[in-house]
């Protein structure tokens, strides 16, 4: 094919019919692979089939198993289930000159139950009530007129031309060359390499290893998945047994993350593969286990916010402290390796999941306010606003989401979910996907409290009752805002809590409750704070992908709702300070005082850890105003503290109140007490001292 492009084809009939076509196009192929959401049909066929042809299967499920692997030919059935992550990964694998072939049924496809969908849907839809937009989505762009897949008669196929076998000695590229000169230069802390699939990261990661191996360099690399790393072990060993350095062999020093974290050893190079996939504070301890940091990641694609993770990660790296010149650098590798420039099968790929979609940045104007508009879609109104779901899915990969291309679907085929945008002169500003929760049947709500079933979706209700035992919350109706962003140059000018506010109006007739879950970080929760939300549940194990434990927040939109808000978050702040003390040791300060200090609590009203009695009180004053040793009052000195807390008299700007906390948790104060300027003990003491003698003034 010219300019090395993969061949794209759409192949139509029935399983043996697709598997005919395809095993006679691919007769000069190499093993060729057949994916399906059931691949039982295939791996059926594949016994009675041609004694001279074998093939592989795989599910939609096992496709990550692919990542890092280099195919001839790839066909994708899609007749009974879609999976857009799985197109996408797949797609990224196929070699230039070879063949990506989707299958559909010869008749009505958009009729054909689709079993993938269930992962989409919320109890009680099942797939064969709901109709697919995404469907009609990806129909109507592989019938494009600039779709590059082609339907050809099956008395027309013929074998296509056999792929040269995959040289593991081809050159470097220039782009290569000039990233490793950059990377053997040492003149950064860490690297960042950034770059759209089949660039050849894994070519220059494998080369790059076995180069400062056998130049004696302690070197480790460490990925996710360790099946995903074949092309990087391949030019690994091919350079390392070249003229091998010494009598031993050269083995990959792979290293699973958790274990280069608990090993005491200390690197000159680590490499880092597919980082985007490994949790932040996981990426950062890693950063500090050798003098050298590579972090190597797929642009935005399969596994999720790539993007994302340069935006947020690489800040944090550019922000270290480094003994040499540079904190960060970042590599880039733009030229496809894999297959040519402008392959009609990667643009048509990137156009269908926004995969690529150009940056762009809104123009500012003095007062985009009035010009605001407000706009909601749901299911099949993304079929007429494509341009509107483009921006959207930029914005989302911006604001540091996980987005993947199964979030597409999600948006497009879920009947729970709306998207409301904020718009200024057309384009998209800010976004908020919401999911419509409860209204579970009372059976159902006991059987989940009781921790016999987990339906489908309904994250707010199912958690309130499994976790926090609120017996009537299932009976509520919530609109849970899943996702929010806001276009990067317009945020912290108040766009989301307009969108917000815009939401919360027409809420008013729909839900009892407005409701987020996220990964709470003191900057988030101080945004839905300042929003009237009220926290009601607070994680106890830390999300995988973000490192921080997940909070829900809770907005009541009547009355009722409001008296039951005020119930739950009450029962939760009880729970919250005792939890302190058991499983929250490494809770930020911050975040601490922040879910404290919501000055919505009455003296006779606070939690029992935070009464004192008068022997309490007593025995606090002659602390305060005499010479009690400060370890004698440490329970009445916890109770003290979070009595300040829960009525809004300390605050977490001001270091001395960040200090009192972490002395009445028996948190280290070393660093925070150095913030605050105190010389020692003593001093912060006296700074105790002050602050507390605030109990005796409030009684």
């Amino acid at each position: 094919m010219s300019d090395h492009h993969r061949h794209c084809l759409l192949l139509k009939g029935s399983p043996t019919e697709v598997l005919s076509d395809f095993l006679r196009l691919t007769a000069h192929f190499t093993t060729p692979l057949i994916v399906a959401h059931d691949v039982s049909q295939y791996d059926e066929l594949l016994v009675p089939s041609l004694k001279t042809t074998t093939f592989k299967t795989r599910s939609f499920k096992q496709t990550r198993q692919e990542l890092g692997s280099n195919h001839d030919a790839i066909l994708v059935d899609l007749t009974n289930g879609v999976s857009a992550s799985a197109l996408a990964i797949l797609a990224g694998t196929v070699r230039g000159g070879g063949l990506f072939a989707i299958a559909l049924p010869e008749d009505d496809w958009l009729s054909v139950t689709d079993h993938d969908l269930s992962r989409y849907l919320p109890w009680p839809y099942e797939p064969e009530q709901v109709t697919s937009h995404f469907k009609r989505y990806l129909l109507n762009l592989l019938r494009d007129k600039h779709s590059p897949f082609q339907t050809i008669p099956s008395a027309q196929m013929n074998p296509l031309p056999a792929l040269p076998p995959i040289d593991p000695n081809a050159p470097l590229t220039q782009e290569q060359i000039d990233a490793q000169r950059d990377l053997f230069e040492q003149k950064a802390k860490s690297y960042v390499l950034i770059a759209p699939r089949g660039r050849g990261k894994s070519t220059l990661l494998g080369d790059s290893l076995a180069k400062l191996l056998k130049a004696g360099k302690r070197v480790a690399i460490t990925v996710p998945n360790q099946d995903a790393i074949v092309s990087l072990k391949s030019r690994f060993e091919h350079i390392a047994h070249q003229t091998p350095c010494c009598q031993n062999t050269l083995d990959l020093p792979f290293w699973a993350p958790d274990a280069l974290i608990d090993s005491s050893e200390h690197w000159d190079f680590l490499f880092v593969d597919e980082a985007s996939m490994i949790p932040l504070p996981l990426l950062m301890a890693l950063n500090d286990k050798a003098d050298h940091c590579l972090f190597s990641t797929t642009d935005y694609g399969y596994e999720g916010a790539g993007k994302g993770f340069g935006i947020r990660f690489c800040h944090y790296l550019a922000s270290q402290k480094a003994t040499q010149s540079l904190a960060l650098q970042t590599l880039t590798l733009s030229k496809p390796i894999r297959w040519g420039e402008s392959d009609p099968l990667e643009s048509w790929i990137n156009d269908c999941f926004f995969l690529a979609t150009p940056e762009h940045s809104l123009k500012p104007s003095v007062n985009t306010a009035p010009s605001a508009e407000f706009h909601q879609l749901h299911g099949a109104d993304w079929l007429e606003n494509t341009h509107l779901l483009a921006d959207t899915f930029q914005l989302l990969v911006s604001a540091h989401y996980q987005t993947s291309p199964d979030n597409l679907r999600w948006v497009l085929d879920d009947p729970s979910v709306s998207t409301y945008l904020q718009l200024s002169e057309g384009q998209v500003q800010s976004v908020a996907i919401i999911t419509e929760e409860g209204n579970l049947p009372t059976p159902l709500s006991q059987e989940v409290m009781q921790g016999k079933r987990r339906p489908r979706g309904h994250l707010v209700p199912q958690s309130l009752l499994a976790h926090e035992g609120i017996e009537d919350a299932g009976m509520y109706l919530y609109w849970r805002i899943s996702r929010i962003a806001t276009e990067p140059s317009q945020q912290n000018k108040g766009h989301a809590s307009q969108l917000l506010k815009q939401i919360e109006n027409l809420a008013t007739d729909h839900c009892d409750f407005l409701c987020a879950s996220f990964a709470a970080t003191p900057d988030v929760v101080s945004f839905w704070l300042k929003n009237g939300y009220l926290p009601v549940r607070l994680g106890t194990s830390k999300d995988q992908a973000s490192g921080s434990y997940s909070i829900m927040m809770v907005k009541p939109i009547n009355k009722h709702s409001t008296e039951l808000a005020i119930n739950w978050r009450t029962r939760f702040i009880e729970h919250f300070v005792i939890n302190l003390l058991l499983q929250y040791a490494d809770l930020p300060t911050e975040l601490v005082m922040l879910i404290l200090g919501l000055k919505q609590h009455q003296q006779n009203e606070l939690p029992a850890l935070a009464q004192l009695s008068n022997q309490e009180q007593q025995d606090l004053n002659v602390f305060v105003e005499h010479h009690r040793q400060f370890d004698s009052i440490r329970p009445i000195f916890l109770k003290a503290t979070l009595r300040l807390a829960l009525t809004g008299q300390l605050t977490s700007k001001d270091p001395t109140h960040q200090l009192l906390i972490e002395a009445a948790l028996g948190r280290n104060t070393e660093q925070t007490r150095q913030k605050a300027h105190l010389s020692g003990k003593k001093a912060m003491h006296q700074t105790f001292k002050k602050l507390l003698a605030k109990t005796f003034n409030s009684k």
